[in-house]
């Protein structure tokens, strides 16, 4: 009997222990970790943000503590960029907003009313309590660091819900390295106190942190992969270390060494462990392809998402031939005498070369200068005044412009028609859409296509980057080394297009005021009388910051395009690099209420102004087509349009 109950109770409990819990699986005791630290570390700055809010009040009767407020704020920071990766991932636009945007005011996006959005948080609090007087500023120092305590408070509590997944993880940490190189290790990040180098330290130790965590589940040769790329994090910390001096940090170095090959390995890794990717789980185009091997691969961006085409299909190369055509053809403006390429020319990088673009009529001027249309794709609002969301409506403004193509959609229409060469061409083109062959859609839809295929990266400066080819002048080098640091041109020009689209998202695109004069004229300066983004016609730009506000356009290809500025003001790039280190319109004694460049001058050597320009004219890139059309499509019943030249005559 004895023996039965004791076999009885080992069954039973045999049966029990199979609930009781067990250890989770190693993959999950990783991301538990993760979100250990994670957590414990918000509770960190929470606390920091907490010791500089009070610091903050004690300005009011202790003035002494400016320093001991200094040490807290960067410690703060220090805390942040620790956690940075993860909290940018899982809620950028409250981080962006409240806690670490940029010091500058902004609208709320996507209501149907202005809303002016004051700039709050970490950097705002950097550029007050680095400021030559923090005493001077120290009630807004106060109001901003309780807002801050109560901000993060809020985003802190909404990231306790969150379950991080392995694919969350490597993102953000592949995130992490574009968001240091590009705003880290720039100055965007630390207006202030220009502490950017251990803050990329801080945040370099975290992503480093992170993917140690998972040598534990690589084996065999994936095992001595992951210890390889986790030594190579290890070497990059080092060189942070090594190199604090912020003027003299080679970042041309550090990229090349570090950030590039370890953006690569880390997607490597994420396949290695069979952990999904963003493209297996989400079909929706993305900004950036995560599959790219380089910030400078030509592939790194992907045209389909800015211009909403689907790039892959087997149509789209026809239809890209027939814009390449319709681009050239002066037969769609009112007079059969301009067309797209008159005032973006093949032979100078798609520019004119000119101020202003003459007129349609020829007895005036466009508004402002003609940019570049390589790379053009890459942005998500179009013209200098952002007043356009869509690539392919662009040709809308130009079409109905008095100045420019002085007609509309039916008349073109009507004209194309008259040629049975075009009636194949764009039933070819668009034989699966036969109710929209040749209508204002697909003539709009062909030009997108052709202006999406005009893209550069292929420059000396991304073939050194890429490893395609074994040096770089050395100017060129420091060139690059000045202009994303020192002379602070990559915290609007943004890498790798070097315009204003905002990384590590790409989704955004950013104007500027910058006091651009009227002429050269530095003795009688007059502002320029554009007032740009504030005359888009869009409600949300009708604030009063926007006034005077231009696209940030790119830099690549820029030895071509000259003259430069919105109104062609300046002939040389040498006095483009002059404009901005005396410190904008405001340097040159111009009154720019709003200008968001640096209003004091940058202190660039006359070498150093060489420097810069070497690099600028080592983005120009050879490769990219340039050809146009063999022919135009002739017209059965007019030929006397048949001698009309390619790309027009004005």
């Amino acid at each position: 009997m004895k023996k039965i109950i004791s076999l009885y109770i080992f069954a039973l409990l045999f049966v029990c222990s199979a609930f009781l819990p067990s250890d989770p699986p190693p993959s999950q005791q990783v991301l538990q970790q993760l979100e250990r630290a994670f957590h414990q570390n918000i509770s960190t700055v929470e606390q920091e943000i907490a010791q500089v809010t009070v610091l903050a009040e004690a300005l009011a009767e202790a003035p002494a503590t400016v320093d001991a407020l200094q040490k807290a704020h960067l410690d703060t920071r220090l805390a942040f960029k620790r956690i940075e990766y993860l909290l940018e991932y899982f809620d950028h636009y409250s981080i962006k907003k409240n806690i670490n945007g940029a010091p500058l005011p902004t609208v709320e996006p996507k209501v149907p009313e202005l809303i002016v959005v004051e700039p709050s948080g970490l950097q705002v609090l950097d550029e007050l309590i680095f400021s030559e007087d923090p005493l001077a500023e120290k009630e807004e120092i106060i109001q901003l660091a309780q807002k801050l305590q109560g901000d993060f408070k809020k985003v802190a509590e909404y990231q306790q819900h969150i379950r991080i997944t392995h694919r969350h993880v490597f993102e953000a940490v592949r995130q992490e390295l574009l968001r240091v190189f590009t705003l880290g290790l720039t100055g965007f990040d630390t207006p202030g106190s220009v502490n950017a180098i251990p803050e990329a330290t801080a945040s370099w130790e975290a992503m480093a942190t992170t993917v140690e965590a998972y040598y534990g589940l690589a084996e065999g040769e994936d095992a001595i992969f992951t210890q390889g790329l986790i030594a190579l994090f290890s070497r990059g910390q080092r060189y942070l270390e090594e190199h604090p001096d912020f003027d003299d940090f080679d970042r041309l170095t550090f990229l090349k060494d570090y950030v590039d090959p370890l953006y690569d390995k880390l997607y490597q890794l994420q396949k290695k462990l069979r952990i999904e990717t963003l493209r297996e789980t989400n079909p929706r185009r993305q900004p950036v392809n995560e599959a790219a091997h380089s910030l400078f691969a030509a592939d790194f961006l992907n045209p389909a998402y800015f211009a909403n085409i689907d790039l892959s299909q087997e149509v789209v190369e026809k239809r890209t031939a027939l814009g390449k055509i319709l681009f050239f053809d002066p037969v769609l403006s009112s007079n059969l005498q301009g067309s797209c390429a008159s005032c973006h020319q093949p032979d100078r990088a798609f520019t004119d070369g000119v101020a202003k673009s003459p007129s349609l009529s020829g007895t005036g001027h466009v508004k402002r200068n003609a940019p570049t249309v390589v790379n053009a794709v890459f942005a998500e609002r179009y013209f200098y005044d952002l007043r356009e969301p869509q690539l392919e409506r662009q040709i809308k403004h130009v079409v109905m412009d008095s100045l420019e193509f002085a007609t509309d959609f039916a008349t073109i229409i009507d004209k194309l028609n008259q040629s049975e060469t075009y009636r194949e061409l764009f039933a070819e083109a668009y034989a699966d859409f036969p109710s929209y062959q040749l209508s204002k859609w697909s003539i709009s839809d062909a030009l997108a296509c052709y202006v999406s295929s005009l893209t550069s990266f292929n420059s000396p400066v991304d073939q050194y980057i890429r490893g395609e080819r074994e040096e770089l002048e050395a100017s060129v080098k420091r060139g690059f080394n000045l202009f994303m640091g020192k002379a602070a041109c990559g915290t609007c020009h943004f890498a790798p297009t070097f315009n204003g689209t905002v990384p590590p998202g790409y989704d955004e695109s950013e104007s500027e005021v910058l006091g651009v004069p009227a002429t050269k004229d530095t003795l009688q300066t007059v502002l320029d009388g554009d007032i740009g983004r504030f005359n888009s016609f869009r409600p949300i730009d009708q604030a009063p910051f926007y006034v005077a506000s231009f696209k940030t356009v790119t830099v690549r290809n820029i030895a071509e395009t000259a003259p430069y500025m919105h109104n062609g003001v300046y002939d040389t790039l040498e006095e483009v690099v002059d404009f901005y280190n005396r410190g904008g319109g405001v340097g040159l004694g111009l009154e720019v209420p709003y200008q968001t460049l640096p209003d004091t001058p940058l202190g660039l050597t006359q070498q150093e102004q060489q420097d810069l320009v070497a690099f600028m004219k080592a983005l120009s890139d050879e490769t990219y087509d340039r050809s146009p059309p063999a022919g135009l499509p002739r017209f059965e019943q007019h030929p006397e349009w048949n001698d009309r030249p390619i790309g027009g005559t004005y």
